[in-house]
């Protein structure tokens, strides 16, 4: 039986309808919850959207506390709930990612 993952919400609460995503999510940051649909900056999986595959959501890179980033995976089934990150949120993602980078070299 294949997982069902609910629907995404864009930046301003609007839903997006369940996985059929268009070609603007792919490369756009989300954050993602497990119980709590507003998807807080604390507490949440940070992730951008990879691609859509078999109706999983892959990721190029995401983190729960923007120091340690995991890279290429599937997100993990337990979310439940995803938002698209304000351009705030976005500007701190690719900025701690590229420090996570500096560091690994």
């Amino acid at each position: 039986m294949k997982e069902q993952l609910p629907p995404l919400t864009g930046p301003e609460g609007a839903p997006i309808p369940e996985i059929s995503f268009d070609a603007t999510a792919v490369g756009e940051l989300y954050l993602f919850h497990t119980t709590d649909p507003h998807c807080p900056s604390e507490g949440s999986l940070w992730g951008v959207v990879d691609r859509i595959e078999e109706r999983r959501i892959r990721l190029e890179s995401s983190s729960e506390d923007l120091r340690l980033f995991r890279l290429w995976h599937p997100l993990p089934a337990i979310y439940r709930y995803g938002r698209q990150a304000t351009r705030a949120e976005l500007r701190d993602y690719f900025v701690q990612l590229a420090c996570f980078e500096c560091g690994r070299s």
